[in-house]
Order: C-alpha cells, then sequence, then structure tokens
C-alpha cells in the first residue's frame, strides 16, 4: 500500500468520531474460551473489520482495523479473505506473536497473526458473501464471491476484475444494474450450492417493488429456486443435514426442507440479520437496525418488533440451534449495521496490523526456512553449459 493509503486509513482509525462500544453478555468470553477460538465480523458502515476473543478471564477482548466497506469474510486454515465493495483481500497467519504495548510496556501474546498478503482489484461489484477454496462445475476456485452488481457469482482472476461463474436461472444475461439484489451463498461438501435472492426479476433494481416476500432460496448444482416466500434472505448455511437460512426482513431465523421448501422458524432476532456462521451447536448470527429510509419500508420486521416492543439491535447473537434459545450476544453502540461473520478455529487471540502499522510489515517478515533456500540458483541451461565448459571437471 502506498504512503498515501497508510495515511488515509491512519486518518480513519485515529478519528475524533466516538468509536464503537461493544457490550457483551456475561458469558460471551467463557463462551468463545470454550469453543476455543474467536469471532471475525465485518462492518461497512464505518470500514472495519473486528476480532472478538476471550480474555482468559471471562470476559471479551476485541481488535479493530480498517478495510474499505468491510463486506463478506472466509476463512481456510491459515488464510482469511476480506472482502470490500470492490476489492478482495488474502490476510494470512503468519504464526505466534508477542506484541508489546508501547504504552504501558505491557506485552500480549497472540497466537496468531494475520498479514495482507493478496489484494484483488474487483471493480463496482458490490461484493455480498464469498467462499474460498470452493468447487463449482468441476473446478476448483480460489475465491468465489457474490457479484451483486452484475447479478452472478463470480471468481478472481489475473487478468479481468471478474468472470462469471454461475447466475440464476431466471437472469438473461450478465451486465451492470443490480436485476435481483443476489447476495447470500453457501457451500455443502466443498461445493458451491445455495444462494439467495431478494426478488425473482430480471431487469436493474426491480427487486426493490418485491423484497418483501419475493425473496427465494436457489439450489445452485440443480440451477432452480427450492424455497420462496422470503423478504430479503441471508446466509445460507449448510449444516448436519439442515439448510440455514435467515428471513431478514421477516426477522426470522430457521430452516429450510429442500424437498419441500417448506422453512421452519427456530428463533426471532431483534433486528435485520444477515452474516451466520456455524459453530458447534450454535449459530453466530450478525444483526444490524433498519435504515431510516426506503431500504427498509415495507419490510415485516419493523411492525413485528414495534408491535412485540422488542427494540431493534446492532451486534451479535449467538442462538443454540436446537432449542432456539439465544445464549450470548454482543450489542454494539457507535455502528448500526453489521455485514457477515467467521470463527476462526483453534486460534483463541489473533491479531492484525491491517493496513495501519507499516512498521510492523517492515519488521515482520515471513520467508521460507533457510533450509528451503537453494544453493545453486542457475538454471538448468546455465547448469549443463557450465559442466561442459572447458576445464569444468578439474
Amino acid at each position: 500500500m502506498s504512503e498515501i493509503g497508510i495515511q488515509s486509513v491512519l486518518s480513519q482509525e485515529a478519528e475524533s468520531a466516538p468509536r464503537p462500544v461493544l457490550l457483551p453478555s456475561p458469558g460471551l468470553g467463557a463462551w468463545l474460551e470454550e469453543m476455543g477460538g474467536s469471532i471475525v465480523f465485518t462492518t461497512y458502515q464505518n470500514s472495519r473489520v473486528f476480532f472478538l476473543s476471550g480474555d482468559g478471564q471471562g470476559g471479551t477482548v476485541a481488535q479493530e482495523r480498517i478495510v474499505g466497506s468491510a463486506m463478506g469474510l472466509a476463512v481456510d486454515n491459515d488464510k482469511l479473505w476480506i472482502t470490500n465493495k470492490e476489492q478482495a483481500w488474502r490476510f494470512v497467519n503468519v504464526g505466534p506473536r508477542t506484541i508489546k504495548n508501547a504504552e504501558d510496556d505491557t506485552e500480549t501474546a497472540f497466537d496468531a497473526v494475520f498479514m495482507p498478503r493478496f489484494g484483488v482489484f474487483l471493480g463496482p461489484c458490490d461484493t455480498h458473501d464469498v467462499l474460498t477454496n470452493i468447487e463449482h462445475a468441476g473446478e476448483r476456485h480460489e475465491l468465489l464471491f457474490v457479484n451483486t452488481a452484475f447479478s452472478c457469482v463470480s471468481s478472481i482472476d489475473a487478468h479481468y476484475n471478474f468472470v462469471p461463474q454461475w447466475k440464476p436461472p431466471f437472469i438473461s444475461a450478465i451486465g451492470p444494474g443490480d436485476r435481483c439484489h443476489l447476495n447470500g451463498m453457501g457451500a455443502r461438501d466443498g461445493k458451491l450450492a445455495f444462494a439467495t435472492a431478494c426478488a425473482v426479476t430480471d431487469t436493474a433494481g426491480a427487486w426493490r417493488e418485491r423484497k418483501a416476500g419475493g425473496g427465494v432460496l436457489i439450489d445452485v448444482q440443480q440451477n432452480a429456486v427450492i424455497a420462496e416466500g422470503f423478504s430479503m434472505p441471508h446466509s445460507p448455511r449448510w449444516h448436519e443435514g439442515r439448510l440455514w437460512v435467515l428471513d431478514s426482513g421477516v426477522g426470522d431465523f430457521g430452516f429450510v426442507d429442500p424437498a419441500s421448501g417448506a422453512f421452519e422458524r427456530v428463533a426471532l432476532c431483534p433486528g435485520f440479520a444477515r452474516g451466520m456462521t456455524i459453530v458447534g451447536n450454535c449459530a453466530v448470527i450478525g444483526l444490524s437496525q433498519l435504515r431510516p429510509n426506503t431500504f427498509s419500508s415495507g419490510l415485516p420486521i419493523k411492525e413485528r418488533l414495534e408491535s412485540l416492543r422488542v427494540a431493534q439491535r446492532c451486534g451479535l447473537l449467538i442462538i443454540d440451534l436446537t432449542t432456539g434459545k439465544t445464549l450470548h450476544w454482543l450489542t454494539i453502540q457507535g455502528i448500526s449495521e453489521l455485514y457477515d461473520t467467521a470463527f476462526l478455529s483453534g486460534i483463541r487471540r489473533p491479531y492484525t496490523p491491517g493496513f495501519s502499522e507499516p512498521e510492523r510489515h517492515r519488521q515482520w517478515l515471513n520467508i521460507p526456512d533457510s533450509a528451503a533456500f537453494p544453493t545453486d540458483f542457475r538454471t538448468p541451461t546455465q547448469a549443463a553449459a557450465d559442466q561442459s565448459a572447458p576445464g569444468a571437471s578439474l
């Protein structure tokens, strides 16, 4: 990143505006410790990604970094993909580090440090969900992303901005205009399997008139709609034989029978739910407050929560998949919208310098072990020429 870019990030992170305040439930930190990992979540509203961990004493600790208008998340072993509306960034876990706090000289041990290693500029795609190390149509992809602006699922490419890999069966052509607000996708057995869209429409912006009750769940491999009647559905996730989904505009979390298309509600979400990852027997769900504009007009969730006298919240819910009960939560003040969630299994305390600590990038070099370095840097042609040269055997 250029010096100008770094200064831009630094200025955003140092803004005088109040920082978000994270208010966890009493047992959230202990639950994270029990699960043996940490949560990652994004908000495009103030361009941040958050790491949330247990502090080892029953509480929680968080780190935040600027990553553009942060949207989709995908985890694959030592890699963490973070996308924003026009870019995709691959962060790599370079191992544990003990970091000294410059303010009070204390030290903190982190069991994983994620460094940005690779970035792709996608263009005005309005990226939403992402999947990494994923197979589709017999081909394995490093990254697939929901290309909402072009109404398709796309892969990254070294030459093109993106390469379309799949579109809903009701989309007649791939082009700009957001014809159906394709937003969510999910995998099954390592393959692209499901997608969500806000309406079965095929002209730019037409989905907005049908966002209440017009949403669909699509089986990608069958290339067919398998459930309908949702209001802006998000985050299809396959887990232990069930297809979970968020009916965001209604406020429901539940699962779909792929054969019949029937939706069974499991829990009420006190906010616009999107972004879901399943940890053990729990769903970690992101919550947003409804925007005070035409985006939320006509959605059932607003009147439903008001009639139940349930206040909208921004934050996270941890819901038991069996009982539907909310076990833990995180309420966030200072921002009102999240997008995605992910879980870093086996990583209890992660850290990233993001793009705002250039000195870390200069100090923390991650190169192969010296034993893996070649001892002979000649090309095969050079080596053969040297061997045949007069006196080479002397």
